[in-house]
C-alpha cells in the first residue's frame, strides 16, 4: 500500500505538470472505486478550471481549483500516471485528466481500493476533518505525541497507525522507525518516555524523509507519475526481513502479525 513517502513523490511528480493548468476534460470509466465518484461535481466545479496547487493531507492527495479541490486516494494499489493519450492504456484505468496543453493523468487501480472524491472550498469533508497529526509537520514533536499517548494502552505501533493520531505512517515506516529507536513495537504508548519519544520522532522523520528523497518504497505497485520505482526498499533495515540477520547485532529478524499486520523487528535490540 502506497504510505505517506509514496503520496509525497507523486504530489511533487505531479506539481510540474499541473499546477497552473487548466484543467480541459474529465472522463471516467466506471462509478465508483471505493466510494461512488461524484462525476457530476467534477465536471462542474472543475472543467476549465484552473489548479493553482495540490497539497497533502497524510495519504490523501487535494488538487486545489478556486471551487474546491478534487481528492485522490490511492488506496492498496493505486497510481497515477502520465500517458501521452486520452483513452485508457492499461487494463483498471477508471479515469483520465486532461490538462493544458496536452498533460494527460491516468488513475489506475486494480484493487479499487481507491478514491476520486470532491471538497467544496472551506467545505468540510469526514475522510478528513478527523485525521491526526503529520509526522513532517512542525508541530508534531514528542512532547505532543506524548501528551496523546497518556494513559494509552494501545501498542506504540497501533498507536503510531491511529491515523486519528497521526496520518501516513504505515506498517513499513512504523517497523522501520521502531527498529532504529529502538522500542519493542508491542510496547504500550502511554508507557514511552519524552526521552523515548524525542528518539521516535527523530527517527521516523529521517525514515520519511530518506524515503522520500529516495522516490517512495516500490514492494508491489507503487510508481510515480513519470512510471519511475521508488527505491527505498533497498535500505529497509527489518521490513520483510524475516530470518535475515539483524543489522546491528545479526539475531534473526522476528516476524509476528497483529490484527492482520506483519511485524517485524529484533527480539534483542527491541527488547525495552
Amino acid at each position: 500500500m502506497p504510505e505517506l513517502p509514496e503520496v509525497e513523490t507523486l504530489k511533487r511528480a505531479l506539481l510540474p505538470l499541473v499546477k497552473n493548468q487548466t484543467l480541459l476534460e474529465l472522463k471516467f470509466f466506471r462509478k465508483d472505486i471505493r466510494f461512488p465518484i461524484p462525476q457530476k461535481k467534477l465536471h462542474e466545479q472543475l472543467t476549465d478550471k484552473k489548479i493553482f496547487d495540490i497539497t497533502r493531507k497524510g495519504k490523501y492527495l487535494l488538487l486545489h481549483a478556486d471551487t474546491g479541490a478534487m481528492i485522490l486516494h490511492l488506496g492498496m494499489s493505486g497510481r497515477v500516471i502520465q500517458y501521452p493519450s486520452r483513452e485508457p492504456v492499461e487494463k483498471h484505468t477508471h479515469a483520465v485528466f486532461h490538462f493544458t496543453p496536452d498533460t494527460f493523468l491516468h488513475f489506475i487501480d486494480p484493487r479499487r481500493f481507491g478514491a476520486i472524491l470532491w471538497v467544496g472550498k472551506d467545505e468540510g469533508h469526514p475522510l478528513l476533518d478527523h485525521l491526526g497529526l503529520d509526522p513532517l509537520a512542525r508541530e508534531t514533536t514528542a512532547k505532543v505525541l506524548k501528551l496523546k499517548a497518556k494513559n494509552c494502552r494501545a501498542p506504540i505501533k497501533s498507536f503510531l497507525m491511529d491515523s486519528k493520531r497521526m496520518v501516513g505512517v504505515g506498517n513499513i515506516y512504523a517497523c522501520e522507525t521502531l527498529f532504529k529507536t529502538p522500542l519493542n513495537p508491542r510496547r504500550p504508548a502511554g508507557k514511552v518516555t519524552l526521552v523515548e519519544w524525542e528518539k521516535l520522532v527523530a527517527s521516523l522523520q529521517s525514515t520519511l524523509n530518506n524515503s522520500i528523497a529516495s522516490g517512495g518504497t516500490t514492494l508491489r505497485d507503487f510508481f510515480s507519475a513519470d512510471k519511475t520505482p521508488g527505491y527505498y526498499a533497498v535500505s529497509l533495515s527489518v521490513y520483510g526481513k524475516e530470518k535475515q540477520p539483524c543489522p546491528n547485532c545479526t539475531t534473526p529478524i522476528a516476524r509476528k502479525v497483529h490484527s492482520g499486520r506483519s511485524t517485524f523487528y529484533c527480539k534483542v535490540c527491541q527488547r525495552k
